[in-house]
């Protein structure tokens, strides 16, 4: 099987190649006269490598390794999601050095542990009568590293450094094994997301059974295919909207999946900002334990009902919450009837919540931004007060809605505040960590009241059935998922693939919305169909 390099231009060779051999770094693969694979292609995937999320689940499925050495690679500042391409369209000097320090601590655990070791040594090299040992073990190792069958020239390659180490380097067969593995984890093909070839043979045109194996691998489990994709990819049985939905409800249905809500929803929704959150402990003396733990935990098991429990996106502001013995303290106090939905779960009150009290206008602009996808961004040259500073001392700083009405009395801080204030303040009801209280700390009433959409609500529970029917509810995750996917923002060309996508998904489940995506022409073709040529 031949794979086309020459789909690689000149740019992308050097940028990749002489980089990681310490030549040349920090250019963008794709910068220069050239334009970046997929800029004007909206079926492409821009060259780029892995996030550090995926580079620890990768090296932990490939090696079994516990180890996580990304944690300490330098952050790529993506905007949006960590695995858009942009950001990862380049290689740092600190990068690759890190690159290089992680492949020789993970081959050389790989080789020493006992368990790791037999994954890698499915024959044994001191076998003098087997010869063809080393090759097997190359040949196997290397495609699940590189997420390809290595070509021939490869194959001679790696066995010809394997035996320099056994005769020059005077080294011993599990020892040269360990310098190939540690040479393999230094590759590009192993580091770069590369997409050079060939197409299906079953489907001209539409990405190869490998390539589309890792599109859905990288997608849902934020790691390499496993044996089954791998199986499938080699029979080309990935060609078919059939064949890539059975995969999503098998790979949905893995353990593994739990990348997809981890990476997925933790960024689109910022659960996984949690853990480095503050709460000022004297002003809530509740928050103890392993509370965060618990809500990290809770969101999770909430989210994942709308992914493989059946539950439709649609009700995402209304379900029940899955119980949780960690945040019962926040539980007791609620009226019958006050909780439900996103909105009102621990993890979102507290993260749209300062360390020492609420902010009406972080939850508001979470819930418009997020979930609604809508563009709030003020003028450039707008200098925005304090929410204190406006309101000076005459008011108390427990009471943020008198605060905020101190606040529009600003013409230019009104412009937002007037669309904002009545979602946040409808959620007043439930302080910086969640828990539910009918007056501030001085003793003011809690007033949720407002007016949204020219209706008037009394609290959050009058708001959701108005929230619930702004069709952004149900046009925001395609365009989420699809950013998410194809590792991009999307481009206006795009935009009329992702309203075929939100129409026949008709806010279902996001497992079905998943499907919706894998199955588009943007995804599984080498370039999306753009009408008649």
């Amino acid at each position: 099987m031949m794979f086309r390099r020459d789909r690689l231009t000149p740019l992308h060779r050097l940028a990749a190649g002489a980089c990681l051999l310490g030549l040349s770094c920090g250019e963008p693969f794709g910068s220069g006269d050239e334009p970046a694979q997929g800029a004007a292609d909206p079926g492409g995937m821009p060259l780029h490598h892995m996030t550090a999320a995926e580079y620890n689940t990768t090296v932990a499925h490939l090696l079994g390794t516990r180890l996580r050495p990304a944690d300490g690679f330098p952050a790529s500042g993506a905007k949006g999601f960590d695995a858009n391409a942009g950001a990862l369209a380049s290689l740092s000097p600190a990068l690759v050095q890190g690159y290089y320090g992680a492949a020789r601590r993970l081959a050389e655990e790989a080789l020493a542990d006992e368990a790791q070791r037999a994954e890698i040594l499915v024959c044994d090299p001191e076998d003098s009568a087997d010869a063809g040992c080393p090759r097997d073990i190359i040949e196997r190792f290397g495609l699940r590293a590189f997420r390809r069958p290595l070509e021939a020239e490869e194959v001679a390659r790696y066995v010809a450094q394997y035996e320099h180490a056994l005769t020059d380097l005077e080294m011993s067969p599990v020892e040269a094994v360990e310098l190939v593995v540690r040479t393999l984890l230094t590759s590009p093909s192993f580091l770069l997301r590369a997409e050079l070839g060939p197409d299906s043979r079953r489907a001209p045109g539409a990405l190869g059974g490998y390539e589309i194996a890792s599109r859905l691998s990288y997608l849902l489990w934020s790691s390499l295919p496993d044996e089954a994709l791998f199986d499938a990819a080699g029979r080309d049985a990935l060609a078919t909207e059939g064949e890539l939905a059975a995969q999503v409800d098998r790979m949905l249905a893995d353990p593994k999946s739990a990348a997809f809500y981890r990476n997925f929803f933790g960024q689109w929704l910022g659960i996984r900002a949690l853990p480095s959150h503050n709460v000022d402990a004297s002003l809530f003396p509740v928050f103890r334990g392993d509370m965060k733990g618990g809500m990290i935990a809770q969101a999770d098991v909430y989210l994942s009902g709308f992914t493989t429990g059946g539950r439709r996106w649609s009700e995402l502001l209304t379900a029940p919450h899955p119980e949780s013995p960690e945040l019962a303290p926040l539980y007791a106090g609620d009226p019958e009837g006050a909780r439900r939905g996103f909105l009102t779960l621990p993890a979102f009150l507290t993260l749209s919540s300062h360390d020492d009290r609420t902010s009406p206008t972080s939850r508001a602009k979470t819930i418009l931004v997020q979930l609604f996808c809508v563009d709030i961004a003020p003028p450039a040259d707008m200098v925005i007060p304090e929410l204190g500073a406006a309101g000076g001392d005459e008011i108390p700083a427990e009471n943020v809605r008198k605060k905020l009405e101190k606040h529009r009395e600003s013409p230019d801080c009104a412009v937002c505040h007037n669309a904002l204030d009545p979602i946040g303040l409808s959620l007043e009801h439930f302080d910086a960590i969640g828990a539910y209280r009918t007056t501030y700390p001085n003793g003011d009433e809690v007033d949720a009241s407002g007016t949204y959409g020219g209706v008037e609500f009394q609290d959050l529970t009058g708001l959701l059935p108005e929230l619930r029917k702004d069709a952004r509810l149900g046009t925001c995750p395609p365009r989420q998922l699809f950013a998410y996917a194809l590792r991009r923002s999307p481009a206006g060309e795009d935009t009329a693939v992702i309203q075929e996508i939100a129409a026949r998904w008709g806010g279902g489940t996001i497992g079905d919305l998943v499907k919706q995506v894998v199955t588009s022409d943007t995804f599984r073709l080498r370039r999306a169909k753009r009408g008649a040529p």
